[in-house]
This record gives C-alpha cells, sequence and structure tokens, in this order.
C-alpha cells in the first residue's frame, strides 16, 4: 500500500515466488516513481510492505537491500553502474559484507565470484578487470544482474531490463530471468515494451496517473487491452 500525495495511490501489488510481475503504463503512469518509493529512494505519505511475512517501510535503500528487496534501476550508466570501475568490482559492490572480514577484502573469494559469474551469464569481457565502461549494454545490463544475483535478492525489481540492447542480449536477459524465478526468486518487470510484457509475466498490473487500473493474467492478455487500462478508458 502507498500514499505519496496526489501522484502515487497504490492498493496493492502482489508477487509470489517463482513469479514474474509486469508493470505496464505509458509515461508518466507511476511504474517507476512506485518502485522508488517502495526501495526506499523517495520519500512517501505511507508505505507498507510484506516480504516473507515479515513488515517494512524502507527509510532508505540500504535497508531494502538489507531485507533482499532491490531495484535494478533504468539508466543503468548513471544509476546503475560504477563505469570507471571494472567488472569484478562492480559485481562485489552490492554485497562487500560477504566478501569482507574484519573491514578488510577478501580478494580471492571476491575474484572467484565475478569469475563464476561471467561464466554462468555469458559475460563477454577480455577479464573480469575490464573496466564496466568498454562493455556493450547487454553485457553491462548482465553485470548488474550478477551484482544482485550475489546478493540473493528475495524480490528483484528491473526497470525496463532490455532497453537499448541488441536482440541477442535480450533474449540472454530473458533466460536468466527465467532462471532467478525458476530458483525460487520473484521479479517485478517494468516495461514500455508489450510483447515484453505479455510474453515474460504470470500477472501484468496496469498504471494510469499514479493508480491501478487494471491487473491481468499474462496468460491471454492481448495489447489491446493492457492499453484499454493503460489510457484508462474502460
Amino acid at each position: 500500500n502507498i500514499r505519496y500525495g496526489d501522484k502515487l495511490h497504490v492498493d496493492h501489488i502482489d508477487v509470489r515466488r517463482g513469479e514474474i510481475l509486469g508493470i505496464s503504463g505509458l509515461v508518466g503512469a507511476g511504474r517507476t516513481e512506485t518502485m522508488r518509493v517502495l526501495f526506499g529512494a523517495d520519500p512517501a505519505d505511507h508505505v507498507e510492505i510484506i516480504l516473507d511475512g515479515k513488515q517494512y517501510q524502507f527509510r532508505d535503500p540500504s535497508e531494502a537491500i538489507e531485507a533482499g528487496f532491490i531495484y535494478m534501476t533504468e539508466d543503468r550508466k548513471r544509476d546503475g553502474l560504477a563505469l570507471g570501475l571494472d567488472v569484478e568490482a562492480n559485481i562485489t559492490l552490492g554485497s562487500l559484507k560477504k566478501f569482507s572480514r574484519n573491514g578488510v577484502m577478501k580478494d580471492k573469494a571476491a575474484s572467484q565470484n565475478a569469475s563464476d559469474f561471467c561464466q554462468k551469464l555469458h559475460i563477454r569481457t577480455p577479464s573480469t578487470q575490464q573496466k564496466a565502461r568498454f562493455l556493450s549494454g547487454g553485457n553491462q545490463q548482465k553485470v548488474i544482474l550478477a551484482r544482485w544475483l550475489t546478493r540473493e535478492a528475495k524480490v528483484l525489481v528491473l526497470d525496463e531490463p532490455t532497453r537499448g540492447i541488441d536482440v541477442g542480449a535480450k533474449y540472454e536477459i530473458y533466460v536468466l530471468m527465467n532462471k532467478i524465478v525458476e530458483a525460487g526468486g520473484a521479479i517485478i518487470m517494468i516495461s514500455s515494451e508489450l510483447p515484453e510484457v505479455i510474453g515474460m509475466s504470470d500477472n501484468i498490473v496496469v498504471m494510469f496517473e499514479g493508480k491501478i487500473t487494471g491487473t491481468l493474467s499474462g496468460d491471454g492478455a492481448t495489447q489491446d487491452e493492457i492499453m484499454r487500462y493503460a489510457e484508462n478508458v474502460g
């Protein structure tokens, strides 16, 4: 449940383990704003989050991350990646406690983890010491995914996960998403691409001007039906 002045009035968003929940709507519908509020990145008048039966109201993103609620931003270059750092550092950033002891980094463990994820996710890089800025868009996206898979997120929010990447990389991202939910994770995916929303989502929430106007099953949903709710024409 979210209240944020006149901008957001979201009563209920439900995502289960082993499920991809798609969030659809036109530009300005409040999709990203809703997820940022849930993540603790923006303030709200009222937020109620229940995760594995425990109630939360995240005051900042660090609390959300600690609880296993991860938000992968739409702008990977501005908000997601540290472009001047290498692949290993970017993958490790979300789990510094896991790879340190008494404030000292366990370099071997961090290096092995980065190498393992480069293999698992088919991240194309000369080495884990390559600067993130020199990777393709699709590989940059996979580096961010590796960061949060290292963290073992309970709920992973993906904001426009395939924007600006080529068709081959899109397919690889879809495969990774399916593997995450098959392993018991939960994904909330914001996407402006209707075929992507329909093809990947178990259920779809449609928003208009900060409110939910429709909830559909991904099985059998059509683009026309989603657009009716997105334009709030009934």
